[in-house]
């Protein structure tokens, strides 16, 4: 195994896993090769999934994803590859802004030049605050098993 093929291994293990913002949005993270993940988004309070009518309602659930900038963040599509939105997740080892240093996923949301219609849909996925992984007693227990 190549040394790149493994360092990109490493940094998609550190995303596998249930995270969590402090306005209760969960995304559950799942591998599927070295380089790429399924991702699915669930609002708060009640976790549920996102509809998202910018491309026929389907939910925010088993999204593609892969790594980008070296392994540093997961890019997840939320519409199609080259179209529509992109929730970018920057991994932070003991991020600096979250109050007790946690080890964090900071996103940041992205979309094609020509798809301005979306700036309407940006709220579905708000707050853009970090996400922090959950505590091990609440993984799996709301949503993520209803939705696997």
């Amino acid at each position: 195994m190549g040394v790149l093929q493994k360092t990109m291994e490493d940094e998609i293990d550190k995303c596998i896993e249930e995270w969590e913002n402090e306005a209760g949005n969960l995304l559950v993270i799942e591998k599927k090769t070295d380089r790429s993940a399924s991702v699915s988004f669930f609002t708060s309070p009640k976790p549920v999934p996102v509809s998202r009518p910018y491309c026929g309602n389907p939910p925010s659930i088993h999204m593609d994803s892969y790594l980008r900038d070296f392994g540093a963040t997961l890019e997840v599509d939320l519409w199609e590859k080259g179209r529509g939105f992109s929730l970018h997740l920057t991994y932070e080892y003991t991020y600096e802004l979250d109050k007790d240093r946690r080890d964090s996923l900071v996103p940041a949301l992205s979309r094609h030049e020509e798809d301005a219609f979306l700036d309407q849909h940006y709220h579905l996925f708000q707050p853009l605050k970090h996400y922090t992984r959950r505590d091990v007693e609440q993984a799996g227990e709301a949503a993520g098993e209803q939705f696997r």
